[in-house]
């Protein structure tokens, strides 16, 4: 009899297992069910995260008015700037470079005159056809069919013997001069030889005078007087130096204590495509002159030796730039400055940017990215403004 029971009791308990196997069987289908699902979700959220942190996004980390998103600058970087102040006479250009810049102006727009009365001399620019031959055969030559060819007197283009040759001469005179080339002279065929040049002076450059004319037919977009274009320049130079003066005294007035770790991160990102994109302009052009592209890689450009070498350099262009952000970020908060988006579409507009245009370049950086680079100007305005410029009376370069 108690085996009888034995035997049943044993029966109860093994259909209670089997039903206890059972739930946890369908438990775990169950579980399996919704977190196999749940777990192909969150890989493809990530990875969409991944990817997307990784793909250039040049305004991911700016507002539409260029400030780097939910950053106060103060809280990074303090300047400074309002200390600034700077003498005017240190900002001048010499009298000697403005006379420098209209020289250069002036013989920009020289004519060549064929004026026999003229006679070249050391510094005049002489246009000539020749024909040079060695042993009678031609290894060299400027003809009416290929075109004359300009020498400057005292430049020795040449060699210093054939400036030598040139001097003295009157347009429409022809000669013929004996001249000995040294071993090393670039061209080949004449190096370490003496050779018969048959020349032909066709005229002499001659400058043009400076006047309010001559103002008004090459640069009326800058002055319509002489007077007006150089001081023109003058201004110039003073808007350039100030502007140069001010990102100076920015660096010395400033301290940066930390960097917002995702916009450095991603200034990295930028620095490198850049590169590559400057890389690939310099490789299709020799390409096209050569055959073969300039760099095999981008480190190369920099002339360094290893990928290390280059990544140190990105990460120390990456810090510089996003320090000069913040700087400017702080100058444009403390003085409370805006940057609408009208003000950033119309500076690309003056810029010569068409809606169209301002599009493309939108697509390609971000209005961010843009309105960063406006920014950066309204900062440096504000600047050349208020910042404290006192007159002396010493001029330098």
């Amino acid at each position: 009899m108690s085996a009888e029971i034995s035997k049943s009791q044993q029966k109860r308990q093994q259909q209670i297992q089997n039903r206890k196997a059972q739930k946890a069987k369908k438990a775990m289908v169950t579980f399996w069910s919704i977190v196999i699902p749940l777990a192909l979700i969150l890989s493809v959220v990530a990875a969409i995260v991944i990817y997307q942190r990784s793909k250039l996004d040049y305004s991911r980390y700016l507002t539409n008015d260029g400030r780097i998103r939910n950053v106060k600058a103060s809280d990074y970087v303090t300047v400074d700037y309002e200390s600034i102040s700077f003498q005017k006479s240190d900002l001048l250009p010499s009298d000697e470079t403005i006379d420098s810049d209209i020289a250069y102006a002036i013989s920009s727009h020289a004519t060549v005159s064929e004026d026999t009365a003229l006679t070249s001399k050391a510094g005049d620019r002489i246009q000539v056809t020749y024909t040079t031959t060695v042993d009678g055969e031609v290894v060299d030559s400027a003809t009416d069919e290929t075109g004359p060819r300009t020498f400057t007197i005292g430049n020795g283009e040449m060699t210093d013997a054939y400036d030598t040759g040139l001097t003295g001469r009157h347009p429409g005179e022809d000669f013929t001069l004996t001249i000995s080339f040294p071993e090393d002279y670039s061209n080949e065929s004449l190096a370490g030889k003496t050779a018969m040049i048959d020349t032909h002076i066709i005229g002499i450059y001659v400058d043009p005078e400076f006047n309010d004319d001559f103002v008004m037919t090459y640069y009326s977009d800058k002055a319509a007087t002489a007077a007006g274009y150089r001081q023109s320049l003058i201004d110039n130079y003073y808007n350039e130096n100030l502007e140069k003066a001010i990102s100076d005294a920015i660096k010395e007035k400033s301290t940066v204590n930390s960097y917002p770790s995702d916009y450095l991160e991603n200034m990295k990102k930028v620095i490198r495509a850049q590169d590559e994109q400057q890389m690939e302009y310099y490789n299709n052009m020799y390409l096209q002159y050569t055959g073969s592209p300039m760099y095999s890689n981008v480190y190369e450009m920099y002339s360094y030796t290893t990928r290390e070498e280059y990544e140190a350099h990105v990460d120390e262009e990456a810090t510089k730039r996003t320090a000069d952000a913040l700087k400017l970020q702080y100058i444009y908060e403390k003085a409370g400055l805006s940057n609408p988006e009208s003000d950033v579409k119309a500076y690309f507009s003056g810029l010569g940017y068409d809606d169209t245009a301002f599009e493309e370049l939108q697509t390609q950086y971000g209005f961010g990215y843009l309105a960063q680079s406006v920014l950066s100007d309204k900062v440096m305005d504000h600047l050349k403004e208020t910042v404290p410029v006192t007159e002396t009376a010493t001029i330098v370069d």
